[in-house]
C-alpha cells in the first residue's frame, strides 16, 4: 500500500475486521466511537461471533500486517512532525545539540524516503484460511 492512510486502506477489509482494526488501535470515525468503547464481550455479540479467534487467525495475514504498517507510518509522521517541530524551534534559537539532531532528522528522513520507495509492495496471504466459528470446520 501506498502512503494513503489508514482510513483510505480500512475501506477494502470486511467490516468486521475493519471495526476490530479500529477498535484495536483506536482509530476514531465519527461513526465508529460506541465501537471503540466496547469490551470483547460487546463486540463479539456487535459483530455475530463467538470467539476472537477469526480475528487472532487473521492478525498472522499479510492483509493485517499491510494495514498494521500503513497505520504505524501514519503514526510515526505524526511523531515525527512534532519531533521535528520542537528541534527546530530550539535550533532557531541557537541551541548547538538542536542544530546537530535537525541536521541528523534531516537525513534520516532522507534515507528513509529513498528506502520507502525501494519496498516491495506486500500482497494479500491467500493461504490463510479463516475458521467458521460455529462448525470449526476450514472454509
Amino acid at each position: 500500500m501506498r502512503n494513503i492512510g489508514i482510513h483510505k486502506a480500512l475501506e477494502s477489509v470486511d467490516w468486521r475486521k475493519r471495526a476490530y482494526f479500529q477498535r484495536k488501535f483506536q482509530i476514531k470515525t465519527p461513526k465508529n466511537e460506541h465501537i471503540l468503547r466496547m469490551t470483547d464481550e460487546e463486540f463479539l455479540r456487535w459483530a455475530e461471533r463467538k470467539t476472537m479467534t477469526v480475528f487472532e487467525n487473521w492478525e498472522q495475514t499479510d492483509e493485517y500486517f499491510s494495514l498494521y504498517l500503513e497505520y504505524m507510518k501514519g503514526k510515526m509522521q505524526r511523531d515525527l512532525e512534532t519531533v521535528y517541530d520542537i528541534v527546530t524551534e530550539k535550533a532557531k534559537q541557537g541551541d548547538e545539540k538542536a542544530v546537530k539532531l535537525f541536521l541528523q532528522l534531516h537525513s534520516e528522513v532522507q534515507k528513509l524516503q529513498r528506502e520507502m520507495n525501494r519496498k516491495p509492495k506486500v500482497k494479500k496471504d491467500e493461504s490463510v484460511q479463516e475458521i467458521d466459528e460455529d462448525d470449526e470446520l476450514e472454509i
